[in-house]
């Protein structure tokens, strides 16, 4: 009875890492668009029209960063950042994954300190306007604080998962199973894609 209690919680933990995933991408994705556009009505009004737009660029280096946060969210859920594979092969697979929750949980560590940190340097420039588009500066630093969010959800997420999984045996995490997948592709057995 408690492993299927825990089985339920650990499937609703992993659709809220998946609802966090989604708004994150949907979010990243407004802005690739936003960027292309403004990127486009920059290139034509400066080299076609001669006129160019005092805002424009200050405009897409803002949401630059605030795409590269977001996308920073999308790619920890899908166990997409950089990870040294090869120095862990040698070791068997249970402490690869023990190492893996060890290195989410010094993740989340360093993430609360970006994310009050960012806290401090919005409270800095509060009185700052940029000049192209005159928004207060706390709107492009903002970016900082709500990727470290969005980052930091996941990590959770998936340490509460491999909790669960301790009792359950099961894993609902994406980034666990794109790992399982890796390990064994690179140890040569049968691979399925995701």
């Amino acid at each position: 009875m408690r492993a299927g209690l825990l089985l339920t919680v650990q499937r609703r933990i992993a659709g809220v890492a998946r609802l966090v995933e989604q708004i994150l991408l949907v979010a990243a994705g407004v802005l690739l668009v936003y960027l292309s556009i403004v990127l486009f009505l920059q290139v034509l009004f400066r080299y076609v029209l001669q006129l160019p737009l005092p805002w424009s660029e200050e405009s897409a280096r803002f949401a630059m960063v605030w795409f590269g946060m977001l996308a920073a969210g999308v790619a920890a859920y899908r166990g997409l950042h950089f990870n040294f594979r090869w120095g862990t092969l040698w070791m068997p697979p249970r402490a690869r994954l023990w190492l893996r929750q060890i290195l989410n949980v010094v993740t989340i560590a360093l993430l609360i300190v970006v994310y009050f940190q960012s806290l401090r340097y919005l409270e800095i420039v509060a009185n700052q306007t940029a000049p192209g588009t005159e928004l207060n500066m706390r709107i492009p630093h903002a970016s900082v604080t709500v990727g470290a969010i969005g980052m930091l959800l996941v990590y959770v997420c998936d340490v509460l998962d491999a909790a669960c999984r301790a009792i359950t045996g099961q894993t609902f995490s994406v980034r666990e199973e794109r790992e399982a997948l890796m390990d064994r592709e690179l140890a040569g057995g049968p691979t399925v894609t995701l």
